[in-house]
């Protein structure tokens, strides 16, 4: 085993940093040539590479996560790969540190992954611990769609912008916060959960957070699927002839610029069920824009037109035509792009 988790008995929100991420002595990579290893776990993927301090990847790949195969066998293989990358990089290159993206509830002071909803297992890891320990070198939790949108806004679509929420459309629908130029850490939790918002009082998919009609059941890339599923059995028009298990969302895309009614309502659906969320975000905070990335974000096109609707419907504190909807710039990429920024403790000077 790599650990040992069965004494520990955390309760959510004790001990949890309130002002942000933790500041490593030593782990600074000011110096824009200076590098880290950064790391973004996905439900579905796993992403890592070298990056410079100014944002640039200077090596990267992908493996897949397999979550079936439990955290231990893929904290290994992780473990693994980043030796190797480590070990490959050029003198001049060597990281100064190591940046992780999880999908789900972090304790940053102690280093312990609460919980991960979309990977089963995944809960009371001391992943900071285990991965200095193997690799040697200062270790940075966050939450994954906060490194993602460090890079979206620090040097990509949300360049300028000092109050915006990016969102994530993948296994799950996940959430970061910049608010008047600084990534926001609520009291008890790193991450924005507008992935379980309900948008059904009553009834509604099970979620993996184990609630019904959350955001994520109509809106994430499973979510997707998993209407596209319910449709398929239920014997509704569509274009597509092939096995359900192969659908993916981008097959979707495809199919729905075809005129598929299929994906043309699931898009819709999906676009309706943001905006009615999205709304009530902009009305309470008062945003500039948002930002949308992931993999189901590739049909952005079908989804902004019903989630603009909503918006122009509902939004009371200013004109709906002023919010900002952006599709994502650096694609899967963001999350990467943004570790350096979370390990020098995030400028504002960035916007």
């Amino acid at each position: 085993m790599l650990w040992h988790n069965s004494g520990l008995d955390y309760q959510y929100g004790e001990g949890q940093k309130k002002s942000g991420p933790p500041h490593h002595a030593g782990g600074a990579i000011t110096d824009s040539k200076k590098t880290c290893l950064a790391v973004d776990i996905g439900g579905t993927n796993i992403r890592l590479g070298l990056v410079r301090a100014d944002g640039q990847i200077l090596t990267s790949h992908s493996l897949a996560t397999d979550s079936a195969r439990g955290p231990e066998k893929i904290i290994t293989t992780l473990i693994n790969n980043l030796k190797t990358l480590a070990a490959a990089a050029p003198l001049a290159c060597k990281p100064q540190a190591l940046a992780i993206g999880l999908p789900g509830w972090i304790d940053q002071t102690r280093g312990i992954l609460i919980k991960a909803p979309n990977m089963p297992g995944w809960s009371n890891i001391p992943l900071a611990s285990l991965m200095r320990e193997a690799i040697n070198l200062p270790v940075y939790l966050e939450n994954d769609t906060n490194l993602y949108a460090l890079g979206e806004w620090c040097h990509g679509a949300g360049r300028g912008l000092k109050n915006l929420l990016v969102i994530t459309l993948g296994t799950g629908v996940g959430g970061g916060l910049i608010l008047d130029g600084h990534l926001w850490y609520g009291s008890f939790a790193s991450t924005v959960e507008i992935g379980h918002i309900p948008i059904a009082l009553a009834g509604g998919a099970t979620c993996g957070c184990g609630q019904r009609g959350c955001l994520e059941t109509v809106a994430s890339a499973t979510g997707m699927i998993r209407l596209a599923h319910n449709w398929l059995k239920e014997k509704n028009p569509t274009t597509y002839k092939g096995n359900p298990a192969d659908l993916t969302p981008k097959i979707m895309h495809g199919l729905a610029r075809a005129g598929d009614p299929m994906s043309l309502a699931i898009f819709k659906k999906a676009g309706k069920a943001l905006g009615l969320v999205l709304a009530d975000i902009f009305n309470l905070l008062g945003l500039e824009g948002v930002v949308i990335g992931g993999g189901a974000a590739g049909a952005f096109e079908f989804l902004q037109p019903p989630l603009r609707r909503i918006l122009n419907e509902r939004i009371l504190i200013t004109g709906a035509a002023s919010i900002k909807l952006l599709p994502s710039e650096l694609g899967n990429k963001a999350a990467l792009v943004g570790a350096p920024n979370l390990i020098t403790a995030l400028s504002p000077t960035c916007v």
